[in-house]
């Protein structure tokens, strides 16, 4: 490829040297002939002659100038060619060691890393996923932990209004809460039914107002009752308002059952509340104290009336009084009513010195342990 670009180069460059010699020598000719003629008179004759020869010289002198032409042209080709080739050349060197560096055990490893690059780009997608997934699990369980510290702060308030007897505010708080929709509404229900009773307890027993605190407290332990059928408390206190609510002898009978039936699902429910217990203590002792015209009234009404007796009673009590030990100044008192009512004197005498021992802390307490002063076994 050198060989013929020297060679291309040196017959261009022969072809123009020659025509540049030739030029010059006919214009050298022509110059001394008409020299020669001006300065010594030479015939017209010879003058023509002179000037054929010198056409003749230009027709070859322009006939060299266009071999030198095409000769230039052809170099010119040849050249571009030339650099072409070159270029192929290089971008085939340049193949050919990118495919001598890439070894065959390196070309058969290329589509393992390509797979290992892309199995670890999924594991850091699955992984980022994962990590995304437990943020919004914390996030999530923060949101939920805040809600629940903030209804058990709301229950612990309520309950502190309780012990304080602010019944009023309690209710007031209560009844907010429920229209905001903060916390679960069947734990503020079944204590807006204990409010409400507790006010009622505060009215005269023949007043309206009492009778409106009784039927707004049988609506919000009905309300807790529907929405968490399982909920211990609101058993409890849908069961005591249903008792306190006016009606003849038959529908308080009639009512007796399901009352029953709701202080044993409280007790079932929640196994550790002494309140529930007592309860059904309670209901045994009302129904076994009932008297012979009652019980005969409850049977000219249902085929079978409530029965019960001092000894179930005691025993839901005693059972009671295990669960917390002095929870209730009319728990210890009934207890001594029924061991009266058994025989058990010096047993209802023990229960009674362990009532009055008590000191009390709200009406229901100072109601019994009045009751409680005025017995004698």
């Amino acid at each position: 490829l050198g060989c013929s670009m020297s060679a291309g180069y040196a017959s261009a460059i022969s072809f123009t040297a020659a025509g540049i010699a030739v030029g010059a020598s006919l214009a050298s000719l022509a110059y001394n002939t008409f020299r020669i003629a001006e300065r010594q008179g030479s015939d017209l004759m010879m003058a023509e002659t002179t000037a054929q020869k010198l056409e003749t010289a230009a027709q070859k002198l322009e006939e060299i100038y266009a071999a030198a032409v095409a000769d230039l042209s052809a170099v010119r080709q040849e050249l571009t060619a030339t650099a072409e080739l070159r270029q192929a050349l290089e971008q085939a060197t340049a193949i050919k060691l990118k495919g001598e560096l890439q070894a065959p055990s390196t070309a058969a490893a290329f589509p393992v890393n390509v797979e290992q690059s892309l199995a670890k780009q999924d594991t850091a997608a699955e992984a980022a996923a994962e990590a995304a997934a437990d943020e919004a699990a914390v996030a999530e369980a923060a949101t939920e932990a805040a809600a629940a510290d903030a209804e058990a702060a709301l229950h612990a308030r309520c309950d502190s209004l309780f012990v304080e007897q602010a019944f009023a505010p309690l209710l007031e708080t209560l009844t907010a809460a429920l229209s905001s929709g903060r916390g679960a509404p069947e734990q503020l229900l079944w204590r807006a039914a204990r409010a409400c009773k507790k006010l009622a307890e505060a009215e005269d027993p023949k007043s309206e107002v009492r009778m409106e605190h009784l039927r707004d407290g049988l609506e919000y332990a009905t309300r807790a009752l529907e929405a968490a059928p399982e909920l211990g408390a609101a058993h409890k206190w849908y069961a005591i308002l249903l008792g306190t609510r006016p009606g003849s002898t038959a529908d308080k009978i009639k009512s007796s059952f399901a009352v029953k039936q709701h202080f044993d699902r409280a007790a079932e429910l929640d196994p550790a509340d002494p309140t529930s217990r007592h309860l059904v203590g309670l209901w045994c002792y009302e129904v076994a104290r009932l008297s012979w015209l009652e019980r005969k009234a409850a049977s000219a009404l249902f085929a079978s009336p409530p029965e019960a007796t001092y000894q179930e009673a005691y025993t839901h009590l005693s059972h009671a009084e295990r669960l917390e030990p002095g929870f209730y100044a009319n728990n210890r008192l009934l207890l001594a009513k029924c061991c009266s009512e058994m025989g058990q004197r010096q047993e209802a005498r023990d229960w009674l010195a362990e009532c009055l021992a008590m000191e009390p802390r709200d009406a229901d307490d100072r109601k019994a342990l009045q009751e409680a002063a005025k017995l004698r076994y």
